[in-house]
């Protein structure tokens, strides 16, 4: 008995569920593509927010099922998040073979675009301060609520055009705690594991080594978005933690940064848990407090 070939990725002009309107691809990766959509119900009801992002995943993985699975508890979680920097997701749904996520929809570009066009320059000292300041925001609300992020990474980063940052995609969330993580999050830990989510030029060595979340593994990729911005460079030449570790790299101070920012920076920086600043707010404070932030 054959099971026949998967079903095709929908096409713009198709319709989920007899609601979502898909007008325009937008975003397209290896697992999933996003359409600008228009929802009928809101449309007819002359709703601001008729237009979303729709996240479909592309039926076609090896890993199907597991990406199904964390897509679906992306929309859990982030249902539950609700933050100015962090995307907001209406709802999760399937349509026959397609599974995807309704989103508000993001008009601008994301940081990995952004950095990309300035070519290793980096953004000027006002933007990158209060950048970090609000992902240090989104991500602070999170840990609040229990839940690290896991693979915080310029291309999750988005800057609309009106100016606000938004962190995006927390497929790979899980909660802080693992003594009180139900049975569906250790599932998540291992789909993580199985389908290789986390980003490894981002994520922590403990992150890399399967141990249990803390905030500091959220502070790391903070920290390294931080170094980028503040300097159009990743601070270990792309390479992850464990080979930076064993390769002994040192990020180099950037240019114009000060003492007090620079020493931040470097905690947040830190190879091995032990070093690290432990907090998201803590980094931010030090790293990009209100009142100094417009001079490195």
């Amino acid at each position: 008995m054959t099971t026949g070939a998967p079903a095709p990725s929908p096409a713009v002009g198709d319709c989920l569920r007899g609601r979502f309107d898909l007008e325009e691809v937008i975003g397209e990766g290896g697992t999933s593509t996003v359409y600008r959509a228009v929802d009928r119900i809101h449309r007819q009801a002359r709703d601001e927010t008729s237009e979303v992002a729709v996240k479909v995943l592309k039926p076609v993985s090896p890993d199907h099922q597991d990406l199904i699975a964390l897509l679906h508890r992306e929309g859990r979680r982030l249902r539950d998040l609700v933050h100015p920097n962090i995307v907001r997701v209406y709802d999760s749904d399937f349509d026959g073979a397609h599974h995807y996520l309704v989103m508000e929809l993001l008009r601008g570009r994301t940081l990995a675009q952004v950095l990309a066009q300035r070519n290793g320059r980096p953004l000027p000292a006002l933007q990158a301060m209060g950048l970090v300041r609000a992902l240090a925001s989104g991500l602070g609300h999170a840990h609040r609520h229990g839940v690290t992020h896991g693979d915080l990474k310029p291309g999750n980063v988005f800057l609309t055009d009106a100016g606000d940052t938004k962190i995006l995609d927390f497929g790979t969330a899980l909660p802080l705690d693992p003594a009180f993580r139900p049975n569906l999050d250790e599932a998540t830990e291992h789909m993580v594991d199985r389908v290789g989510a986390v980003t490894p030029a981002y994520a922590s060595l403990e992150m890399l080594a399967g141990e249990p979340r803390t905030e500091a593994d959220d502070v790391f990729s903070l920290a390294i978005i931080a170094y980028m911005v503040a300097t159009g460079q990743h601070p270990y030449q792309r390479r992850a933690a464990d080979e930076a570790l064993r390769e002994s790299l040192v990020p180099a101070r950037p240019v114009g940064l000060s003492r007090r920012r620079w020493n931040a920076l470097l905690s947040g920086l830190a190879l091995r848990r032990q070093d690290r600043i432990d907090s998201i707010e803590d980094f931010a404070d030090r790293f990009a407090k209100i009142g100094v932030f417009d001079s490195y």
